[in-house]
């Protein structure tokens, strides 16, 4: 008798056991290609679908709506990105935290290099049985002083 209700005790927590590290990983690594994939089509639309109907862009200068923020990066004239997923972590149940490394690269309308690198933040909600950006922070390195 004890063991069947420790038993109808302990189903209800091995359903609702959030994704391991590794399987949120891969979620964020997808997200993180499809990302990439956006930047290199230099489509904010599509960028701005990777993040929830509310989700914001935070960087140096502030908080930016996503598809008015990527419009700007676009136009300065970057083109590339590269990204890495270094570590995902739950904030709660139901989000996900990540952070990796970025690399940002293009050429202005005089034709000069554009490069910037540095480390980025985001934490996910699931929307429609899709994990979506809700915030994500983008802080460049500062560039070295001679």
């Amino acid at each position: 008798m004890k063991r069947s209700v420790l038993l109808a005790l302990c189903i209800p927590f091995v359903f609702s056991v959030p994704a391991s590290a590794d399987d949120m990983k891969q979620e964020v690594s997808k997200i993180a290609s499809a990302y990439m994939d956006c930047y290199t089509k230099q489509d904010p639309a599509c960028v701005a679908a990777l993040y929830t109907k509310d989700g914001i862009f935070i960087n140096p200068a502030g908080k930016h709506d996503v598809a008015t923020a990527y419009a700007g990066t676009f136009k300065a004239g970057f083109n590339k990105l590269d990204a890495t997923v270094d570590e995902v972590w739950q904030v709660d149940d139901d989000t996900p935290a990540a952070m990796g490394k970025f690399h940002i690269t293009g050429k202005n309308d005089k034709g000069d290099a554009l490069d910037a690198s540095g480390t980025w933040t985001a934490v996910y909600v699931k929307v429609d049985g899709k994990w979506k950006a809700r915030m994500l922070t983008a802080a460049p390195i500062p560039p070295k002083k001679d």
